[in-house]
């Protein structure tokens, strides 16, 4: 008498197959959502670094808003962000922000999804 867990059958692979091909989209979803985050992350902390450097121009030079949104622009490495300041003697806060898109792949389309902010606040030093 043959055992029939010695020997698996025509019919279960074609259960593992069908199983695979429902489980792959999700896995392959699950994949490209770690790649959205930590590109969104990556954004964040450019913003950040970005508003940092801008406070630093910003605390050298208050009225200079050029040279401010050089420095973020710089440090961002992208001019699709907005700058602004807000002076309060004897601080300064420079406020980054930077609109946020999702691209759909399938359809060569690109959704805005949220906007990214990051602000810095600095004494702004005497000369």
């Amino acid at each position: 008498m043959l055992s029939r867990l010695a020997k698996p059958t025509q019919t279960e692979h074609g259960q593992a197959v069908v199983e695979f091909a429902l489980v792959l989209p999700f896995v392959v979803l699950a994949i490209a959502s770690l790649f959205l985050a930590a590109r969104v992350i990556a954004d964040q902390l450019a913003l950040w670094h970005g508003a940092y450097a801008g406070a630093y121009a910003a605390s050298i030079e208050p009225d200079n808003a050029e040279a401010i949104r050089h420095a973020v622009e710089t440090e961002t490495g992208t001019s699709e962000v907005t700058v602004s300041t807000t002076r309060n003697d004897p601080y300064i806060t420079v406020t980054v922000s930077k609109s946020q898109t999702i691209p759909l792949l399938i359809f060569g389309w690109s959704v805005h999804a949220f906007t990214l902010n990051a602000d810095v606040t600095i004494h702004i030093q005497d000369t």
